[in-house]
């Protein structure tokens, strides 16, 4: 008995180490928008347990043992604190107190004829506590040595849907069959190729590219209005010495710069929980850019009389909630997108372009890296751009009549009416 005792402590402090992982809010809020089913329950008042009797702690040990026998592909949560609303957001009420998980695992493992994995997270949302009871998906089946409260020997209790019964004998034996076939299908299966979010157009796995690169063959001078004629600045502006290189700037960027999106599709049979993407490539030569990092027209002169809006740009604020996250890291580039949960069979774009170039002509091979929180090794989906380059050279007197010229046409297009 005393040998039992040490091993099962033993087993349950292992099982901490695994399983003793936050619950994050997104996951949290994608189950308070499910119904009850064979992975998700709701508790409105936490179990009897602590002083309680057989009879109470049953209900806890019962339906730990029904969702850790149930027939599903993914985690099971029961979620103490929450009052189910059905079909629609279940509403969080929160509780006052809380298992000792270790206490738990004790009580449940002593009492069934092989250990359950499962873990007791106290977690707080919405500035309520919840106590979340997470289940993974393991062997089977699982039942009780001996008699204990309301709950009979050798029985393997089943959630079916929204209840707990007792398992037929015939599906107790499709438990053990379906462990050794079912381990691959249990794991998602993402592909990824590039695309156009907006015509739903598929472009594969390979795509060419060619990159304008913009050639100005004279150093870059401070601008100043005497060196082009023009007037004194007005009371409340002043000259934009950086004008000459941020013109070169935008007009690179607009010539060498593609847009470049991905989409995501889940061709197996388990939804991809928190599915994201990282790329991660060193090349010389390549530019990568988000759409808000993006230069706006260069002025000549600053208006300190405009608002601040008018003059300042924050692409801080403007990537606050975007899943796609670019930076220089090195020598390198790495590029992260969040595409969260994938269902089984559906498909994810990123609706948001990744606006690349290339200064080379060059053939840039990268693996696109897929992790999921259901998935324990990442996927990898090879991708190639081709790149091909036109070379443009301009004098700065060039670049600035081609700005001039453009700034002229787009007012037009605003005020057609005007002469």
């Amino acid at each position: 008995m005393v040998k039992r005792a040490k091993a099962l402590k033993l087993f349950v402090k292992l099982l901490l180490r695994s399983l003793r992982k936050p619950v994050d809010s997104i996951t949290l809020e994608n189950l308070l928008n499910e119904n009850e089913s064979n992975y998700v329950d709701f508790k409105q008042a936490q179990y009897r347990f602590a002083g309680a009797s057989d009879e109470d702690k049953s209900e806890i040990l019962k339906d730990i043992l029904a969702f850790a026998n149930a027939w599903r592909r993914t985690d099971a949560y029961i979620l103490i604190g929450v009052k189910e609303v059905k079909g629609g957001r279940s509403q969080v009420i929160g509780i006052k107190d809380h298992f000792d998980d270790a206490t738990l695992q004790q009580f449940v493992n002593s009492k069934v004829q092989k250990p359950i994995q499962f873990s007791y997270i106290a977690f707080e949302f919405e500035e309520k506590q919840l106590g979340i009871i997470k289940i993974p998906v393991q062997e089977r089946p699982f039942y009780l040595k001996q008699k204990y409260g309301k709950l009979k020997p050798n029985a393997v209790y089943l959630r079916r849907g929204s209840s707990t019964d007792e398992a037929e004998p015939d599906e107790i034996a499709k438990m053990g069959i379906a462990l050794a076939s079912s381990t691959q299908s249990q794991l998602p299966k993402v592909d990824c190729e590039f695309a156009n979010p907006i015509t739903r157009k598929l472009y594969g796995k390979e795509i060419e590219i060619t990159s304008t690169v913009l050639i100005v063959n004279e150093s870059f001078q401070n601008f100043s209005p005497r060196q082009n004629n023009l007037s004194i600045a007005s009371i409340g502006s002043s000259p934009n010495r950086n004008f000459y290189r941020e013109l070169f700037q935008f007009y690179e960027y607009q010539s060498l710069l593609k847009k470049v999106s991905l989409r995501l599709i889940n061709i197996g049979n388990v939804t991809a929980f928190n599915a994201r993407v990282e790329i991660s490539i060193v090349e010389d030569d390549l530019l990568f850019v988000h759409k808000s990092d993006f230069p706006d027209h260069p002025q000549k002169y600053f208006n300190y009389l405009a608002s601040i809006n008018d003059r300042v740009s924050f692409p801080a604020i403007a990537k606050i909630g975007s899943r796609l996250s670019i930076e220089k890291n090195g020598a390198g580039w790495l590029i992260i997108i969040n595409f969260g949960n994938i269902q089984p069979k559906a498909e994810d774009w990123l609706e948001e372009p990744i606006f690349i170039g290339s200064r080379k002509p060059q053939d840039v091979r990268f693996d696109v890296i897929i992790y999921a929180d259901n998935a324990p090794n990442p996927l990898h989906v090879p991708l190639c751009i081709h790149f091909s380059t036109n070379d443009v050279v301009l004098t700065l007197q060039e670049l600035e009549a081609d700005h001039e010229k453009t700034l002229e046409q787009e007012y037009q297009e605003f005020y057609p009416d005007e002469e």
